[in-house]
This record gives structure tokens, sequence and C-alpha cells, in this order.
């Protein structure tokens, strides 16, 4: 019987690996320019991304100590150098300010309380210690309403509905429960107009989606799972079309549930602006941070310490333009806040 040469066995190993992995991403991106993102695998798969890109920057070293052949050590840093390209001006290149605009500037903040994991006294100690003129809260409890917003009150005018609030510096002129998508669906959201100044009005979506998930569907005597993101998608082309009929300055913030690789979010940016992709820097990720996995592993001490998606949001529409967007750190919540500096470039 002849030995097996643990050095040949494991290059073999790692140059199946590697070949995989290419194979894999390549038949990806295939078919999400055949497909789009409107068959669930490519949603899917579209929601770890840029974290199914980060083995293309090992793979160069695979190439030339492992692998080697010319051919693919080529290709492999032709991949990689794209890569960097694209994650640099995807992630790390704010669009510049513009020339001129009005002194019409404001501040706004979004917040998933998490329902309660988010303690009274976090919520207050992050709202004053920033100082946002508005406010969008998805998430919120009895307790918040209790404890937090009278605290709040010397300083806002409030509206609030099912599990949501919107806190204004400004005036609130009118204020609206809404229902996205359905009526059934589970998820209440807000349209609450605001009046800036004499002369202008703006008008604020506090917008929580309904969450996908993976779930189990019987086909013949199997159970396969299926990614369900249906509910969000209608809620996205309601929220797309109430949104074409404004006629004000619109200002759209919260829970998403969609990351920036979605179908879902191009349709929304189509109408709107994201602030996080014109004004921050870096990934912007904000969920799940402190995650505990006891719902997936019982009795497990397994916390996600770092978030691992971008599924919070501050939109704006045309009139505006946002000169810095940044997340904040946790106040307990499993979604981190976002923050906005928005100025009126006018109507």
């Amino acid at each position: 019987m002849q030995k097996i040469n643990p050095f040949r066995f494991g290059q073999k190993i790692a140059e199946i690996a590697v070949f995989t992995y290419s194979a894999l991403i390549l038949a990806y991106l295939g078919l999400r320019w055949i497909l789009g993102n409107n068959s669930w695998p490519i949603e899917l798969t579209s929601s770890f991304i840029p974290w199914i890109f980060f083995p293309i920057f090992i793979i160069p070293l695979a190439a030339f100590f492992i692998i080697n052949k010319n051919w693919f050590k080529i290709v492999s840093c032709v991949a990689c150098f794209l890569l960097i390209s694209w994650i640099h001006i995807k992630y790390f290149y704010p669009l510049p300010p513009p020339t001129t605009v009005s002194t019409l500037s404001f501040k706004v903040l979004s917040l998933n309380n998490s329902w309660h994991k988010t303690p009274s006294d976090n919520l207050v100690n992050l709202i004053l210690n920033q100082e946002p003129d508005i406010v969008c809260l998805q998430e919120v409890t009895g307790k918040h309403r209790k404890e937090a917003f009278p605290k709040l009150q010397p300083f806002y005018y409030i509206n609030a509905g099912p599990g949501v609030a919107v806190l204004s510096k400004y005036p609130i002129l009118s204020g609206e429960n809404i229902k996205l998508g359905d009526e059934s669906h589970r998820e209440s959201q807000q349209r609450v107009i605001i009046q800036l100044n004499p002369q202008e009005q703006v008008v604020v979506y506090n917008v929580p989606t309904s969450s996908p998930w993976v779930k189990f569907y019987k086909y013949g005597g199997l159970k396969l799972p299926v990614y369900e993101y249906a509910e969000r998608s209608a809620e996205i082309a309601d929220l797309v079309q109430r949104l074409q009929r404004e006629k004000n300055p619109v200002i759209l913030a919260g829970d998403l549930n969609m990351t920036d690789q979605s179908h879902d979010y191009h349709q929304l940016r189509g109408v709107m602006r994201d602030t996080f992709a014109e004004s921050g820097w870096g990934f912007g990720f904000t969920w799940p941070d402190g995650w505990d996995f006891n719902f997936l592993l019982p009795n497990s001490n397994i916390i996600l310490k770092y978030p691992l998606v971008r599924v919070d949001y501050i939109w704006h529409s045309q009139e505006w333009f946002s000169t810095k967007t940044e997340v904040l750190p946790t106040t307990g919540s499993d979604h981190l806040p976002l923050v906005t500096q928005l100025h009126f470039l006018g109507t």
C-alpha cells in the first residue's frame, strides 16, 4: 500500500477548496447577472456580501504557494485587485458635499430599541447626548413611553404609534399610523409632517419592515428551507409608491430588514438617497450586536459581539444632502443607533 504524503494530501485538499470556492463565486455572480436578486437563493447569498468575498484576499497566497499554476496566479491577483477597488469605492469613498447649501440643517437619529433590550435610561442618555433634531424609534415599549418619554418631553414634540415613535424639536403638524403592504402584516409604521420653519415642511416616515427568515416547506416527502421575504418586498413596494406621491421633502428612517445588496434596497434607492452610502465611512453594520444564540442553540453562552449586516437606514429625498453619517455605540439593543446630518439644498 502506497504511503500517503501528508503535504501532498493537504495541498490537494487546499486546491479542491480553492477551486470549489472560486466556482461557487462565479456561479453566484453569473446567476445574479442573469436572474437579478429576484430568486431567494440569490437574495439570501447577497445578504452576506461583503463577507462571502473576503476569502478572495487569501486566494493569491494559495495560488503562489500551494496551487502554483501561472494562469491562476494572474486570475487570483486580478480578482483581489478588483475586490479591493470595489470595497474602496463602495464603502470607503463618501460623496463630496455640494458647493452651496442653505442654512437649514438638522440631525436625524434612528434606533430599533429591540423592545426591552434598550433600558429607558440608556435611550434618554443617547438622545440627550446626541441632541438630534428628529428621532425615529422602532420597537418602543410601554416602559419607554412611561419612563423615557416624560424626561424627553421638555425638549421634544412626541408622536407615538404602536411600537413606533417620532420625536422632533420642530412642531409636529400631524401624524398617522400606517400599514405598509397589507393590513395583516405585523409591523406598523408612521407618517409624520413636521414644520421646519414658516416656509418648509418635511414628511418623516418611520418604518420598520417585516423581517425575512428561513422557513421550511414540504416538497414531496422532504422538508426544504426557503428564504421568505415576500412580506418585506410588498411593504417596500407600497412604500415606494407612497414616496412617489409626496409633494414635500421626505426623510425615511428605520429598521428595513434588508441589506444594500437586496432587490428591495435598489427599488427604494430609485426614489430616495441612502445617507450612509452618501456620507458614511466603512461597512456600517448595525445588526446583530450582542446577539444571544440561545434561540438557535439551547443552553449556549455564545454572544455575537460584532454586527454583521447593515439593515438600519436613514434616507432622504433629493432636496437634501447628508454630510456625515455614522453608526453609534450600543444602547443594549441588538441594533446599533444611526445618526446623520442633513442639509437642505432647496426644492
